[in-house]
C-alpha cells in the first residue's frame, strides 16, 4: 500500500467492517443449527467451523490491539500510513483477488482448525463474531489516535513476528472478509440440491 492518509485508512477498515457485518447478519444470523453445522465432506468446514475459526483469532487479536493502543509510548498519530513490506505480504497473502476469488489456498495451523481443536467450538458463533466485530470497529476508531506504524502487533501464528498495528488491522479485517466468502460459498452448496 503506497503512503495513505490514516483517516481514509480508517475509514475503509470502518466498511469493509460495517459490510462483514451486515452480509454475517443478513446471510447467516437466521440458518438452523443443522445449516450452520452441515459440512460438504469430513475434510471441509462447516460454517461454524468458519465462525469459529474467525473469533479464535478475534479472541486473540482484540486484547493484543487494546493493550497496544492503550500502552504503547507512540502515542501522537501521523497523518499518513505506510505499509511495511512484511506487513503487507501479511495482509496480501490473505486478501481476496479483484473478483472476490480465493487467490491461494492457506491450512490453517491446528490450534485455529476448528475440525482439529474442540477448544474452538462455540454454541453460538455468529452472535459471538458479531460481537467481536462491533469491539472491532471500535477498536479502529481508537488506533487513529496513535503512530500506526511505530506501534509494533505480535502476530497470533508467529509471536515473535511483529506487525506494525496498522498492518495487522488490514491483516485482520481480509483475513475476516476471505473466511467470510468461504461460509458464502458452504451455503450456495448447502442451498444446491
Amino acid at each position: 500500500m503506497k503512503r495513505i492518509p490514516v483517516e481514509t485508512l480508517v475509514k475503509k477498515l470502518s466498511i469493509l467492517t460495517a459490510g462483514i457485518s451486515n452480509e454475517v447478519k443478513e446471510n447467516f444470523s437466521n440458518l438452523t443449527e443443522e445449516q450452520l453445522n452441515w459440512r460438504v465432506n469430513d475434510k471441509s468446514w462447516s460454517i461454524a467451523n468458519v465462525f469459529e475459526h474467525l473469533n479464535a483469532f478475534y479472541r486473540y487479536y482484540i486484547p493484543v490491539f487494546n493493550g497496544k493502543i492503550a500502552n504503547t509510548r507512540f502515542n501522537h498519530p501521523t497523518e499518513t500510513f505506510t505499509s511495511s513490506p512484511m506487513g503487507r505480504a501479511a495482509y496480501r497473502s490473505v486478501k481476496l483477488g479483484k473478483v472476490f476469488n480465493v487467490k491461494r489456498k492457506l491450512k490453517a495451523r491446528k490450534e485455529y482448525n476448528p475440525i482439529i481443536n474442540d477448544s474452538l467450538k462455540s454454541k453460538h458463533p455468529i452472535e459471538e463474531f458479531l460481537q467481536y466485530q462491533e469491539q472491532f470497529s471500535l477498536l479502529i476508531e481508537k488506533a487513529k489516535k496513535v503512530d500506526l506504524r511505530k506501534t509494533k502487533c505480535p502476530l497470533s501464528l508467529r509471536p515473535v513476528v511483529k506487525l506494525n498495528l496498522g498492518d495487522a488491522l488490514l491483516y485482520l479485517a481480509y483475513h475476516t472478509q476471505r473466511h467470510i466468502y468461504q461460509a458464502k460459498h458452504v451455503l450456495d452448496q448447502l442451498k444446491t440440491p
